[in-house]
């Protein structure tokens, strides 16, 4: 990104929506909702599916075959579009500076995402591996993670029960997952912000995992503005 050049990363989640603006030097502000500051560039991390910078599949927005640009009123389609888990993990990668990732996001839904030497996996199913209940997502399948892990199938508060019932399987997830194969696990996500007690017992149920919580700075939903702006510089850089 050229020095002066403000970039807008937008983080669209289940029921709330982020904006964080890198400005010249070190600079970044945070804003509540979908803002873009004149002249800015764009990238948006979204829940579903991406293809072609255009979100395929979001269940939980009810958002198909859509730019989530032109939806939020922001101008011209984003730079990068990116799945908000896959945003997230690359966050972490970044601001820990590690090259090896595995994260999970518990909020209104469950998403995850794996990078490896720095670079996202292609095709993990975390949210959506199956036999966990005989109900049905939101995506339309039985049984996913989500229905026994997401904040839509979860009551509100939850209890030490339930807590342990969504680490436990969570962990059970990660263990099938043959993409989620590194030590390192960051818990990210809203459920997982309000409920600490996720992270300790996901330690209990996948003892052979480091459980961390996001890096991401105090008041900032994930590290998913930091993904992004990994992404659009690393792109830049390959277009070299």
């Amino acid at each position: 990104m050229n020095p002066g050049t403000q970039l807008t990363c937008v983080e669209i989640g289940g029921s709330s929506i982020e904006t964080v603006v890198f400005g010249p030097g070190d600079s970044v502000q945070r804003v509540d909702g979908a803002v873009r500051p004149d002249g800015s560039r764009l990238a948006i991390a979204c829940p579903g599916l991406i293809k072609d910078g255009r979100v395929l599949g979001a269940a939980n927005l009810g958002w198909f075959d859509i730019d989530p640009a032109a939806a939020l009123g922001l101008g011209e389609s984003a730079e990068v579009l990116l799945n908000d888990a896959e945003a997230a993990a690359l966050g972490e990668s970044a601001l820990r500076e590690l090259a090896d990732v595995v994260f999970i996001c518990v909020g209104t839904g469950v998403g995850g995402a794996v990078v490896v030497a720095g670079k996202i996996v292609a095709g993990n199913l975390l949210g959506h591996i199956g036999g966990f209940s005989q109900e049905v997502c939101s995506c339309g399948r039985v049984g996913c993670l989500e229905t026994v892990a997401a904040g839509w199938a979860m009551p509100d508060p939850l209890t030490p029960r339930d807590i342990d019932r969504a680490a436990m399987a969570i962990a059970d997830a990660l263990a099938r997952e043959p993409a989620a194969t590194g030590r390192l696990v960051v818990v990210g996500g809203g459920i997982a912000r309000r409920y600490l007690a996720m992270c300790e017992r996901l330690s209990v149920h996948a003892p052979s995992r480091r459980i961390e919580a996001s890096a991401a700075p105090a008041g900032y939903k994930s590290a998913s503005a930091w993904g992004l702006r990994h992404a659009l510089e690393a792109s830049s850089v390959n277009q070299l």
